[in-house]
């Protein structure tokens, strides 16, 4: 069997070229563009996801504006307040300038990608485990 082919046929080169072609289509999505797609995707409304998230409406409204980048715990409290998987949530901290370490000397990060890894999205709760570990709490 040809190791550049799958079972099915299909090159991977070019299944990779197909995918690597979509996500640099969306190159130039920016921060705020994804997080608003992600909102409509999940069909929630901004209400919903900043009281989810526990950061007030002046926040929310200032991450509205295109180019206004927010830390990186209201990032994860917005991903949390929206239910968005790992790979959802590393993509939406990359794009604005983050990701979640694994590194032991980071157990802020590690804690929240054990709650992600386990579906767990309530922000009071993962604030209780923060709070154990005396870490910033997410949400305002």
């Amino acid at each position: 069997m040809n190791p550049l082919k799958s079972n099915s046929g299909i090159s991977i080169s070019s299944f990779l070229a197909k995918k690597i072609e979509e996500e640099l289509s969306r190159k130039g999505t920016s921060f705020s563009q994804e997080l608003f797609h992600c909102i409509d995707a999940k069909g929630m409304t901004d209400v919903e996801v900043y009281t989810r998230a526990h950061i007030d409406r002046k926040l929310f409204s200032k991450i509205r504006k295109s180019g206004y980048l927010p830390s990186k715990k209201t990032i994860i409290a917005l991903a949390f307040a929206l239910g968005l998987d790992y790979p959802e949530t590393i993509n939406l901290l990359s794009l604005a300038g983050f990701t979640l370490s694994t590194s032991l000397s980071m157990p802020f990060d590690i804690i929240i990608t054990r709650a992600i890894q386990n579906g767990m999205y309530d922000i009071d709760e993962i604030n209780e485990l923060l709070l154990r570990y005396d870490l910033p709490l997410l949400g305002g």
